[in-house]
């Protein structure tokens, strides 16, 4: 009987044991995807208080970078470290709901995601005290996503810059060609068009065309623009980033950097080269050091007080081809 007892207690030892090493390994596992994503810590300040985490993930990596030194330009105003996690290649890629638990593991005070019309509904997650760790959107607005503050584009606002940027490179004797592609389905498309026009209207601007085709047809009008007798007269307005890599991708096969004028929009890497190559006379994107200063703002305000504005218009810049930058 002694003998029994005494093996029924190793053998729920041996159980005990068992288990614990299968939540160890649980616990691992649950963590070993967002342990294979890049974390960049700001310089920590000697008297740190809170832990802000920024995530995005990696199609996306260059702008989320800026948007975390902007976040990281308020890190001493605010006593709080910031950490950067992103992937760090596209084969790397992970969701941003798996970057976003993360937040949980390490216990931040705050994030502050970018979120691309590819991401799903993100699950909140907790703090060990059991508080919901306050979230901050920037790009695409995911209505279900319980977020403290959205940063994104407002229509009206961008029409409008863009319109006045372009006003520059109009010509009163060629013809502006405005391009939105039809595929586009933006509902703030409308907005857009509608701020573009109401300034031209103001400024007495008539002589444009709307190019809002299928991306082939626009495609084929483009190339007739850039080979036809008035093309050195003309300019070309891209309301999207696509728009923008198509009608460059154009211009670069026919070899015609500056011939007629385009103002692009959109901050991806290749742009960018347009833009050095002399292809663009002016590229608009938005600003993403300031949308990382201003994401850092409204989290702590809620912190704080307990409120922060709901929506936030992020804001823009310029770039020219002559190297110049305005806000």
């Amino acid at each position: 009987m002694q003998k029994d007892k005494g093996l029924a207690l190793k053998i729920a030892a041996v159980s005990t044991a068992v288990v614990l090493v299968f939540l160890v390994f649980f616990i691992v596992f649950l963590f070993s995807k967002t342990s294979s994503a890049r974390s960049v810590f700001a310089e920590e300040p000697v008297d740190k208080n809170y832990h802000v985490l920024v995530v995005g993930q990696s199609e996306r990596a260059d702008f989320v970078n800026q948007v975390f030194e902007g976040v990281n330009s308020q890190s001493s105003r605010y006593k709080a470290i910031v950490e950067l996690k992103s992937p760090d290649s596209l084969a790397q890629d992970l969701s941003l709901q798996s970057l976003i638990d993360y937040a949980q593991y390490v216990n931040a005070d705050g994030i502050i995601a970018f979120v691309t019309p590819q991401s799903k509904s993100i699950s909140p997650v907790s703090r060990i005290d059991g508080t919901e760790i306050p979230l901050i959107t920037i790009g695409h607005y995911i209505p279900d996503i319980s977020q403290v503050s959205f940063i994104g584009i407002n229509y009206s606002s961008l029409g409008r810059k863009i319109a006045m940027e372009s006003k520059s490179i109009l010509s009163a004797e060629g013809t502006n060609y405005i391009v939105i592609s039809s595929n586009n389905s933006n509902p703030n498309t409308g907005n857009l068009i509608n701020s573009i026009s109401s300034f031209y209207k103001t400024e007495g601007i008539s002589n444009y065309e709307l190019l809002d085709k299928s991306p082939a047809e626009n495609e084929e009008r483009i190339r007739e623009i850039f080979t036809g007798e008035n093309s050195a007269e003309d300019s070309i307005i891209c309301l999207t980033e696509d728009d923008s890599m198509m009608v460059l991708q154009i211009a670069g096969a026919l070899s015609l950097p500056g011939r007629t004028k385009i103002l692009g929009f959109g901050d991806n890497e290749t742009i960018s080269i347009y833009l050095e190559k002399a292809f663009l006379s002016k590229l608009i994107s938005l600003d993403a050091f300031k949308i990382g200063v201003r994401a850092m703002t409204e989290l702590f305000e809620y912190r704080n007080t307990g409120y922060a504005n709901s929506y936030i218009g992020a804001e823009f810049r310029t770039r020219s081809s002559s190297g110049g930058s305005t806000k």
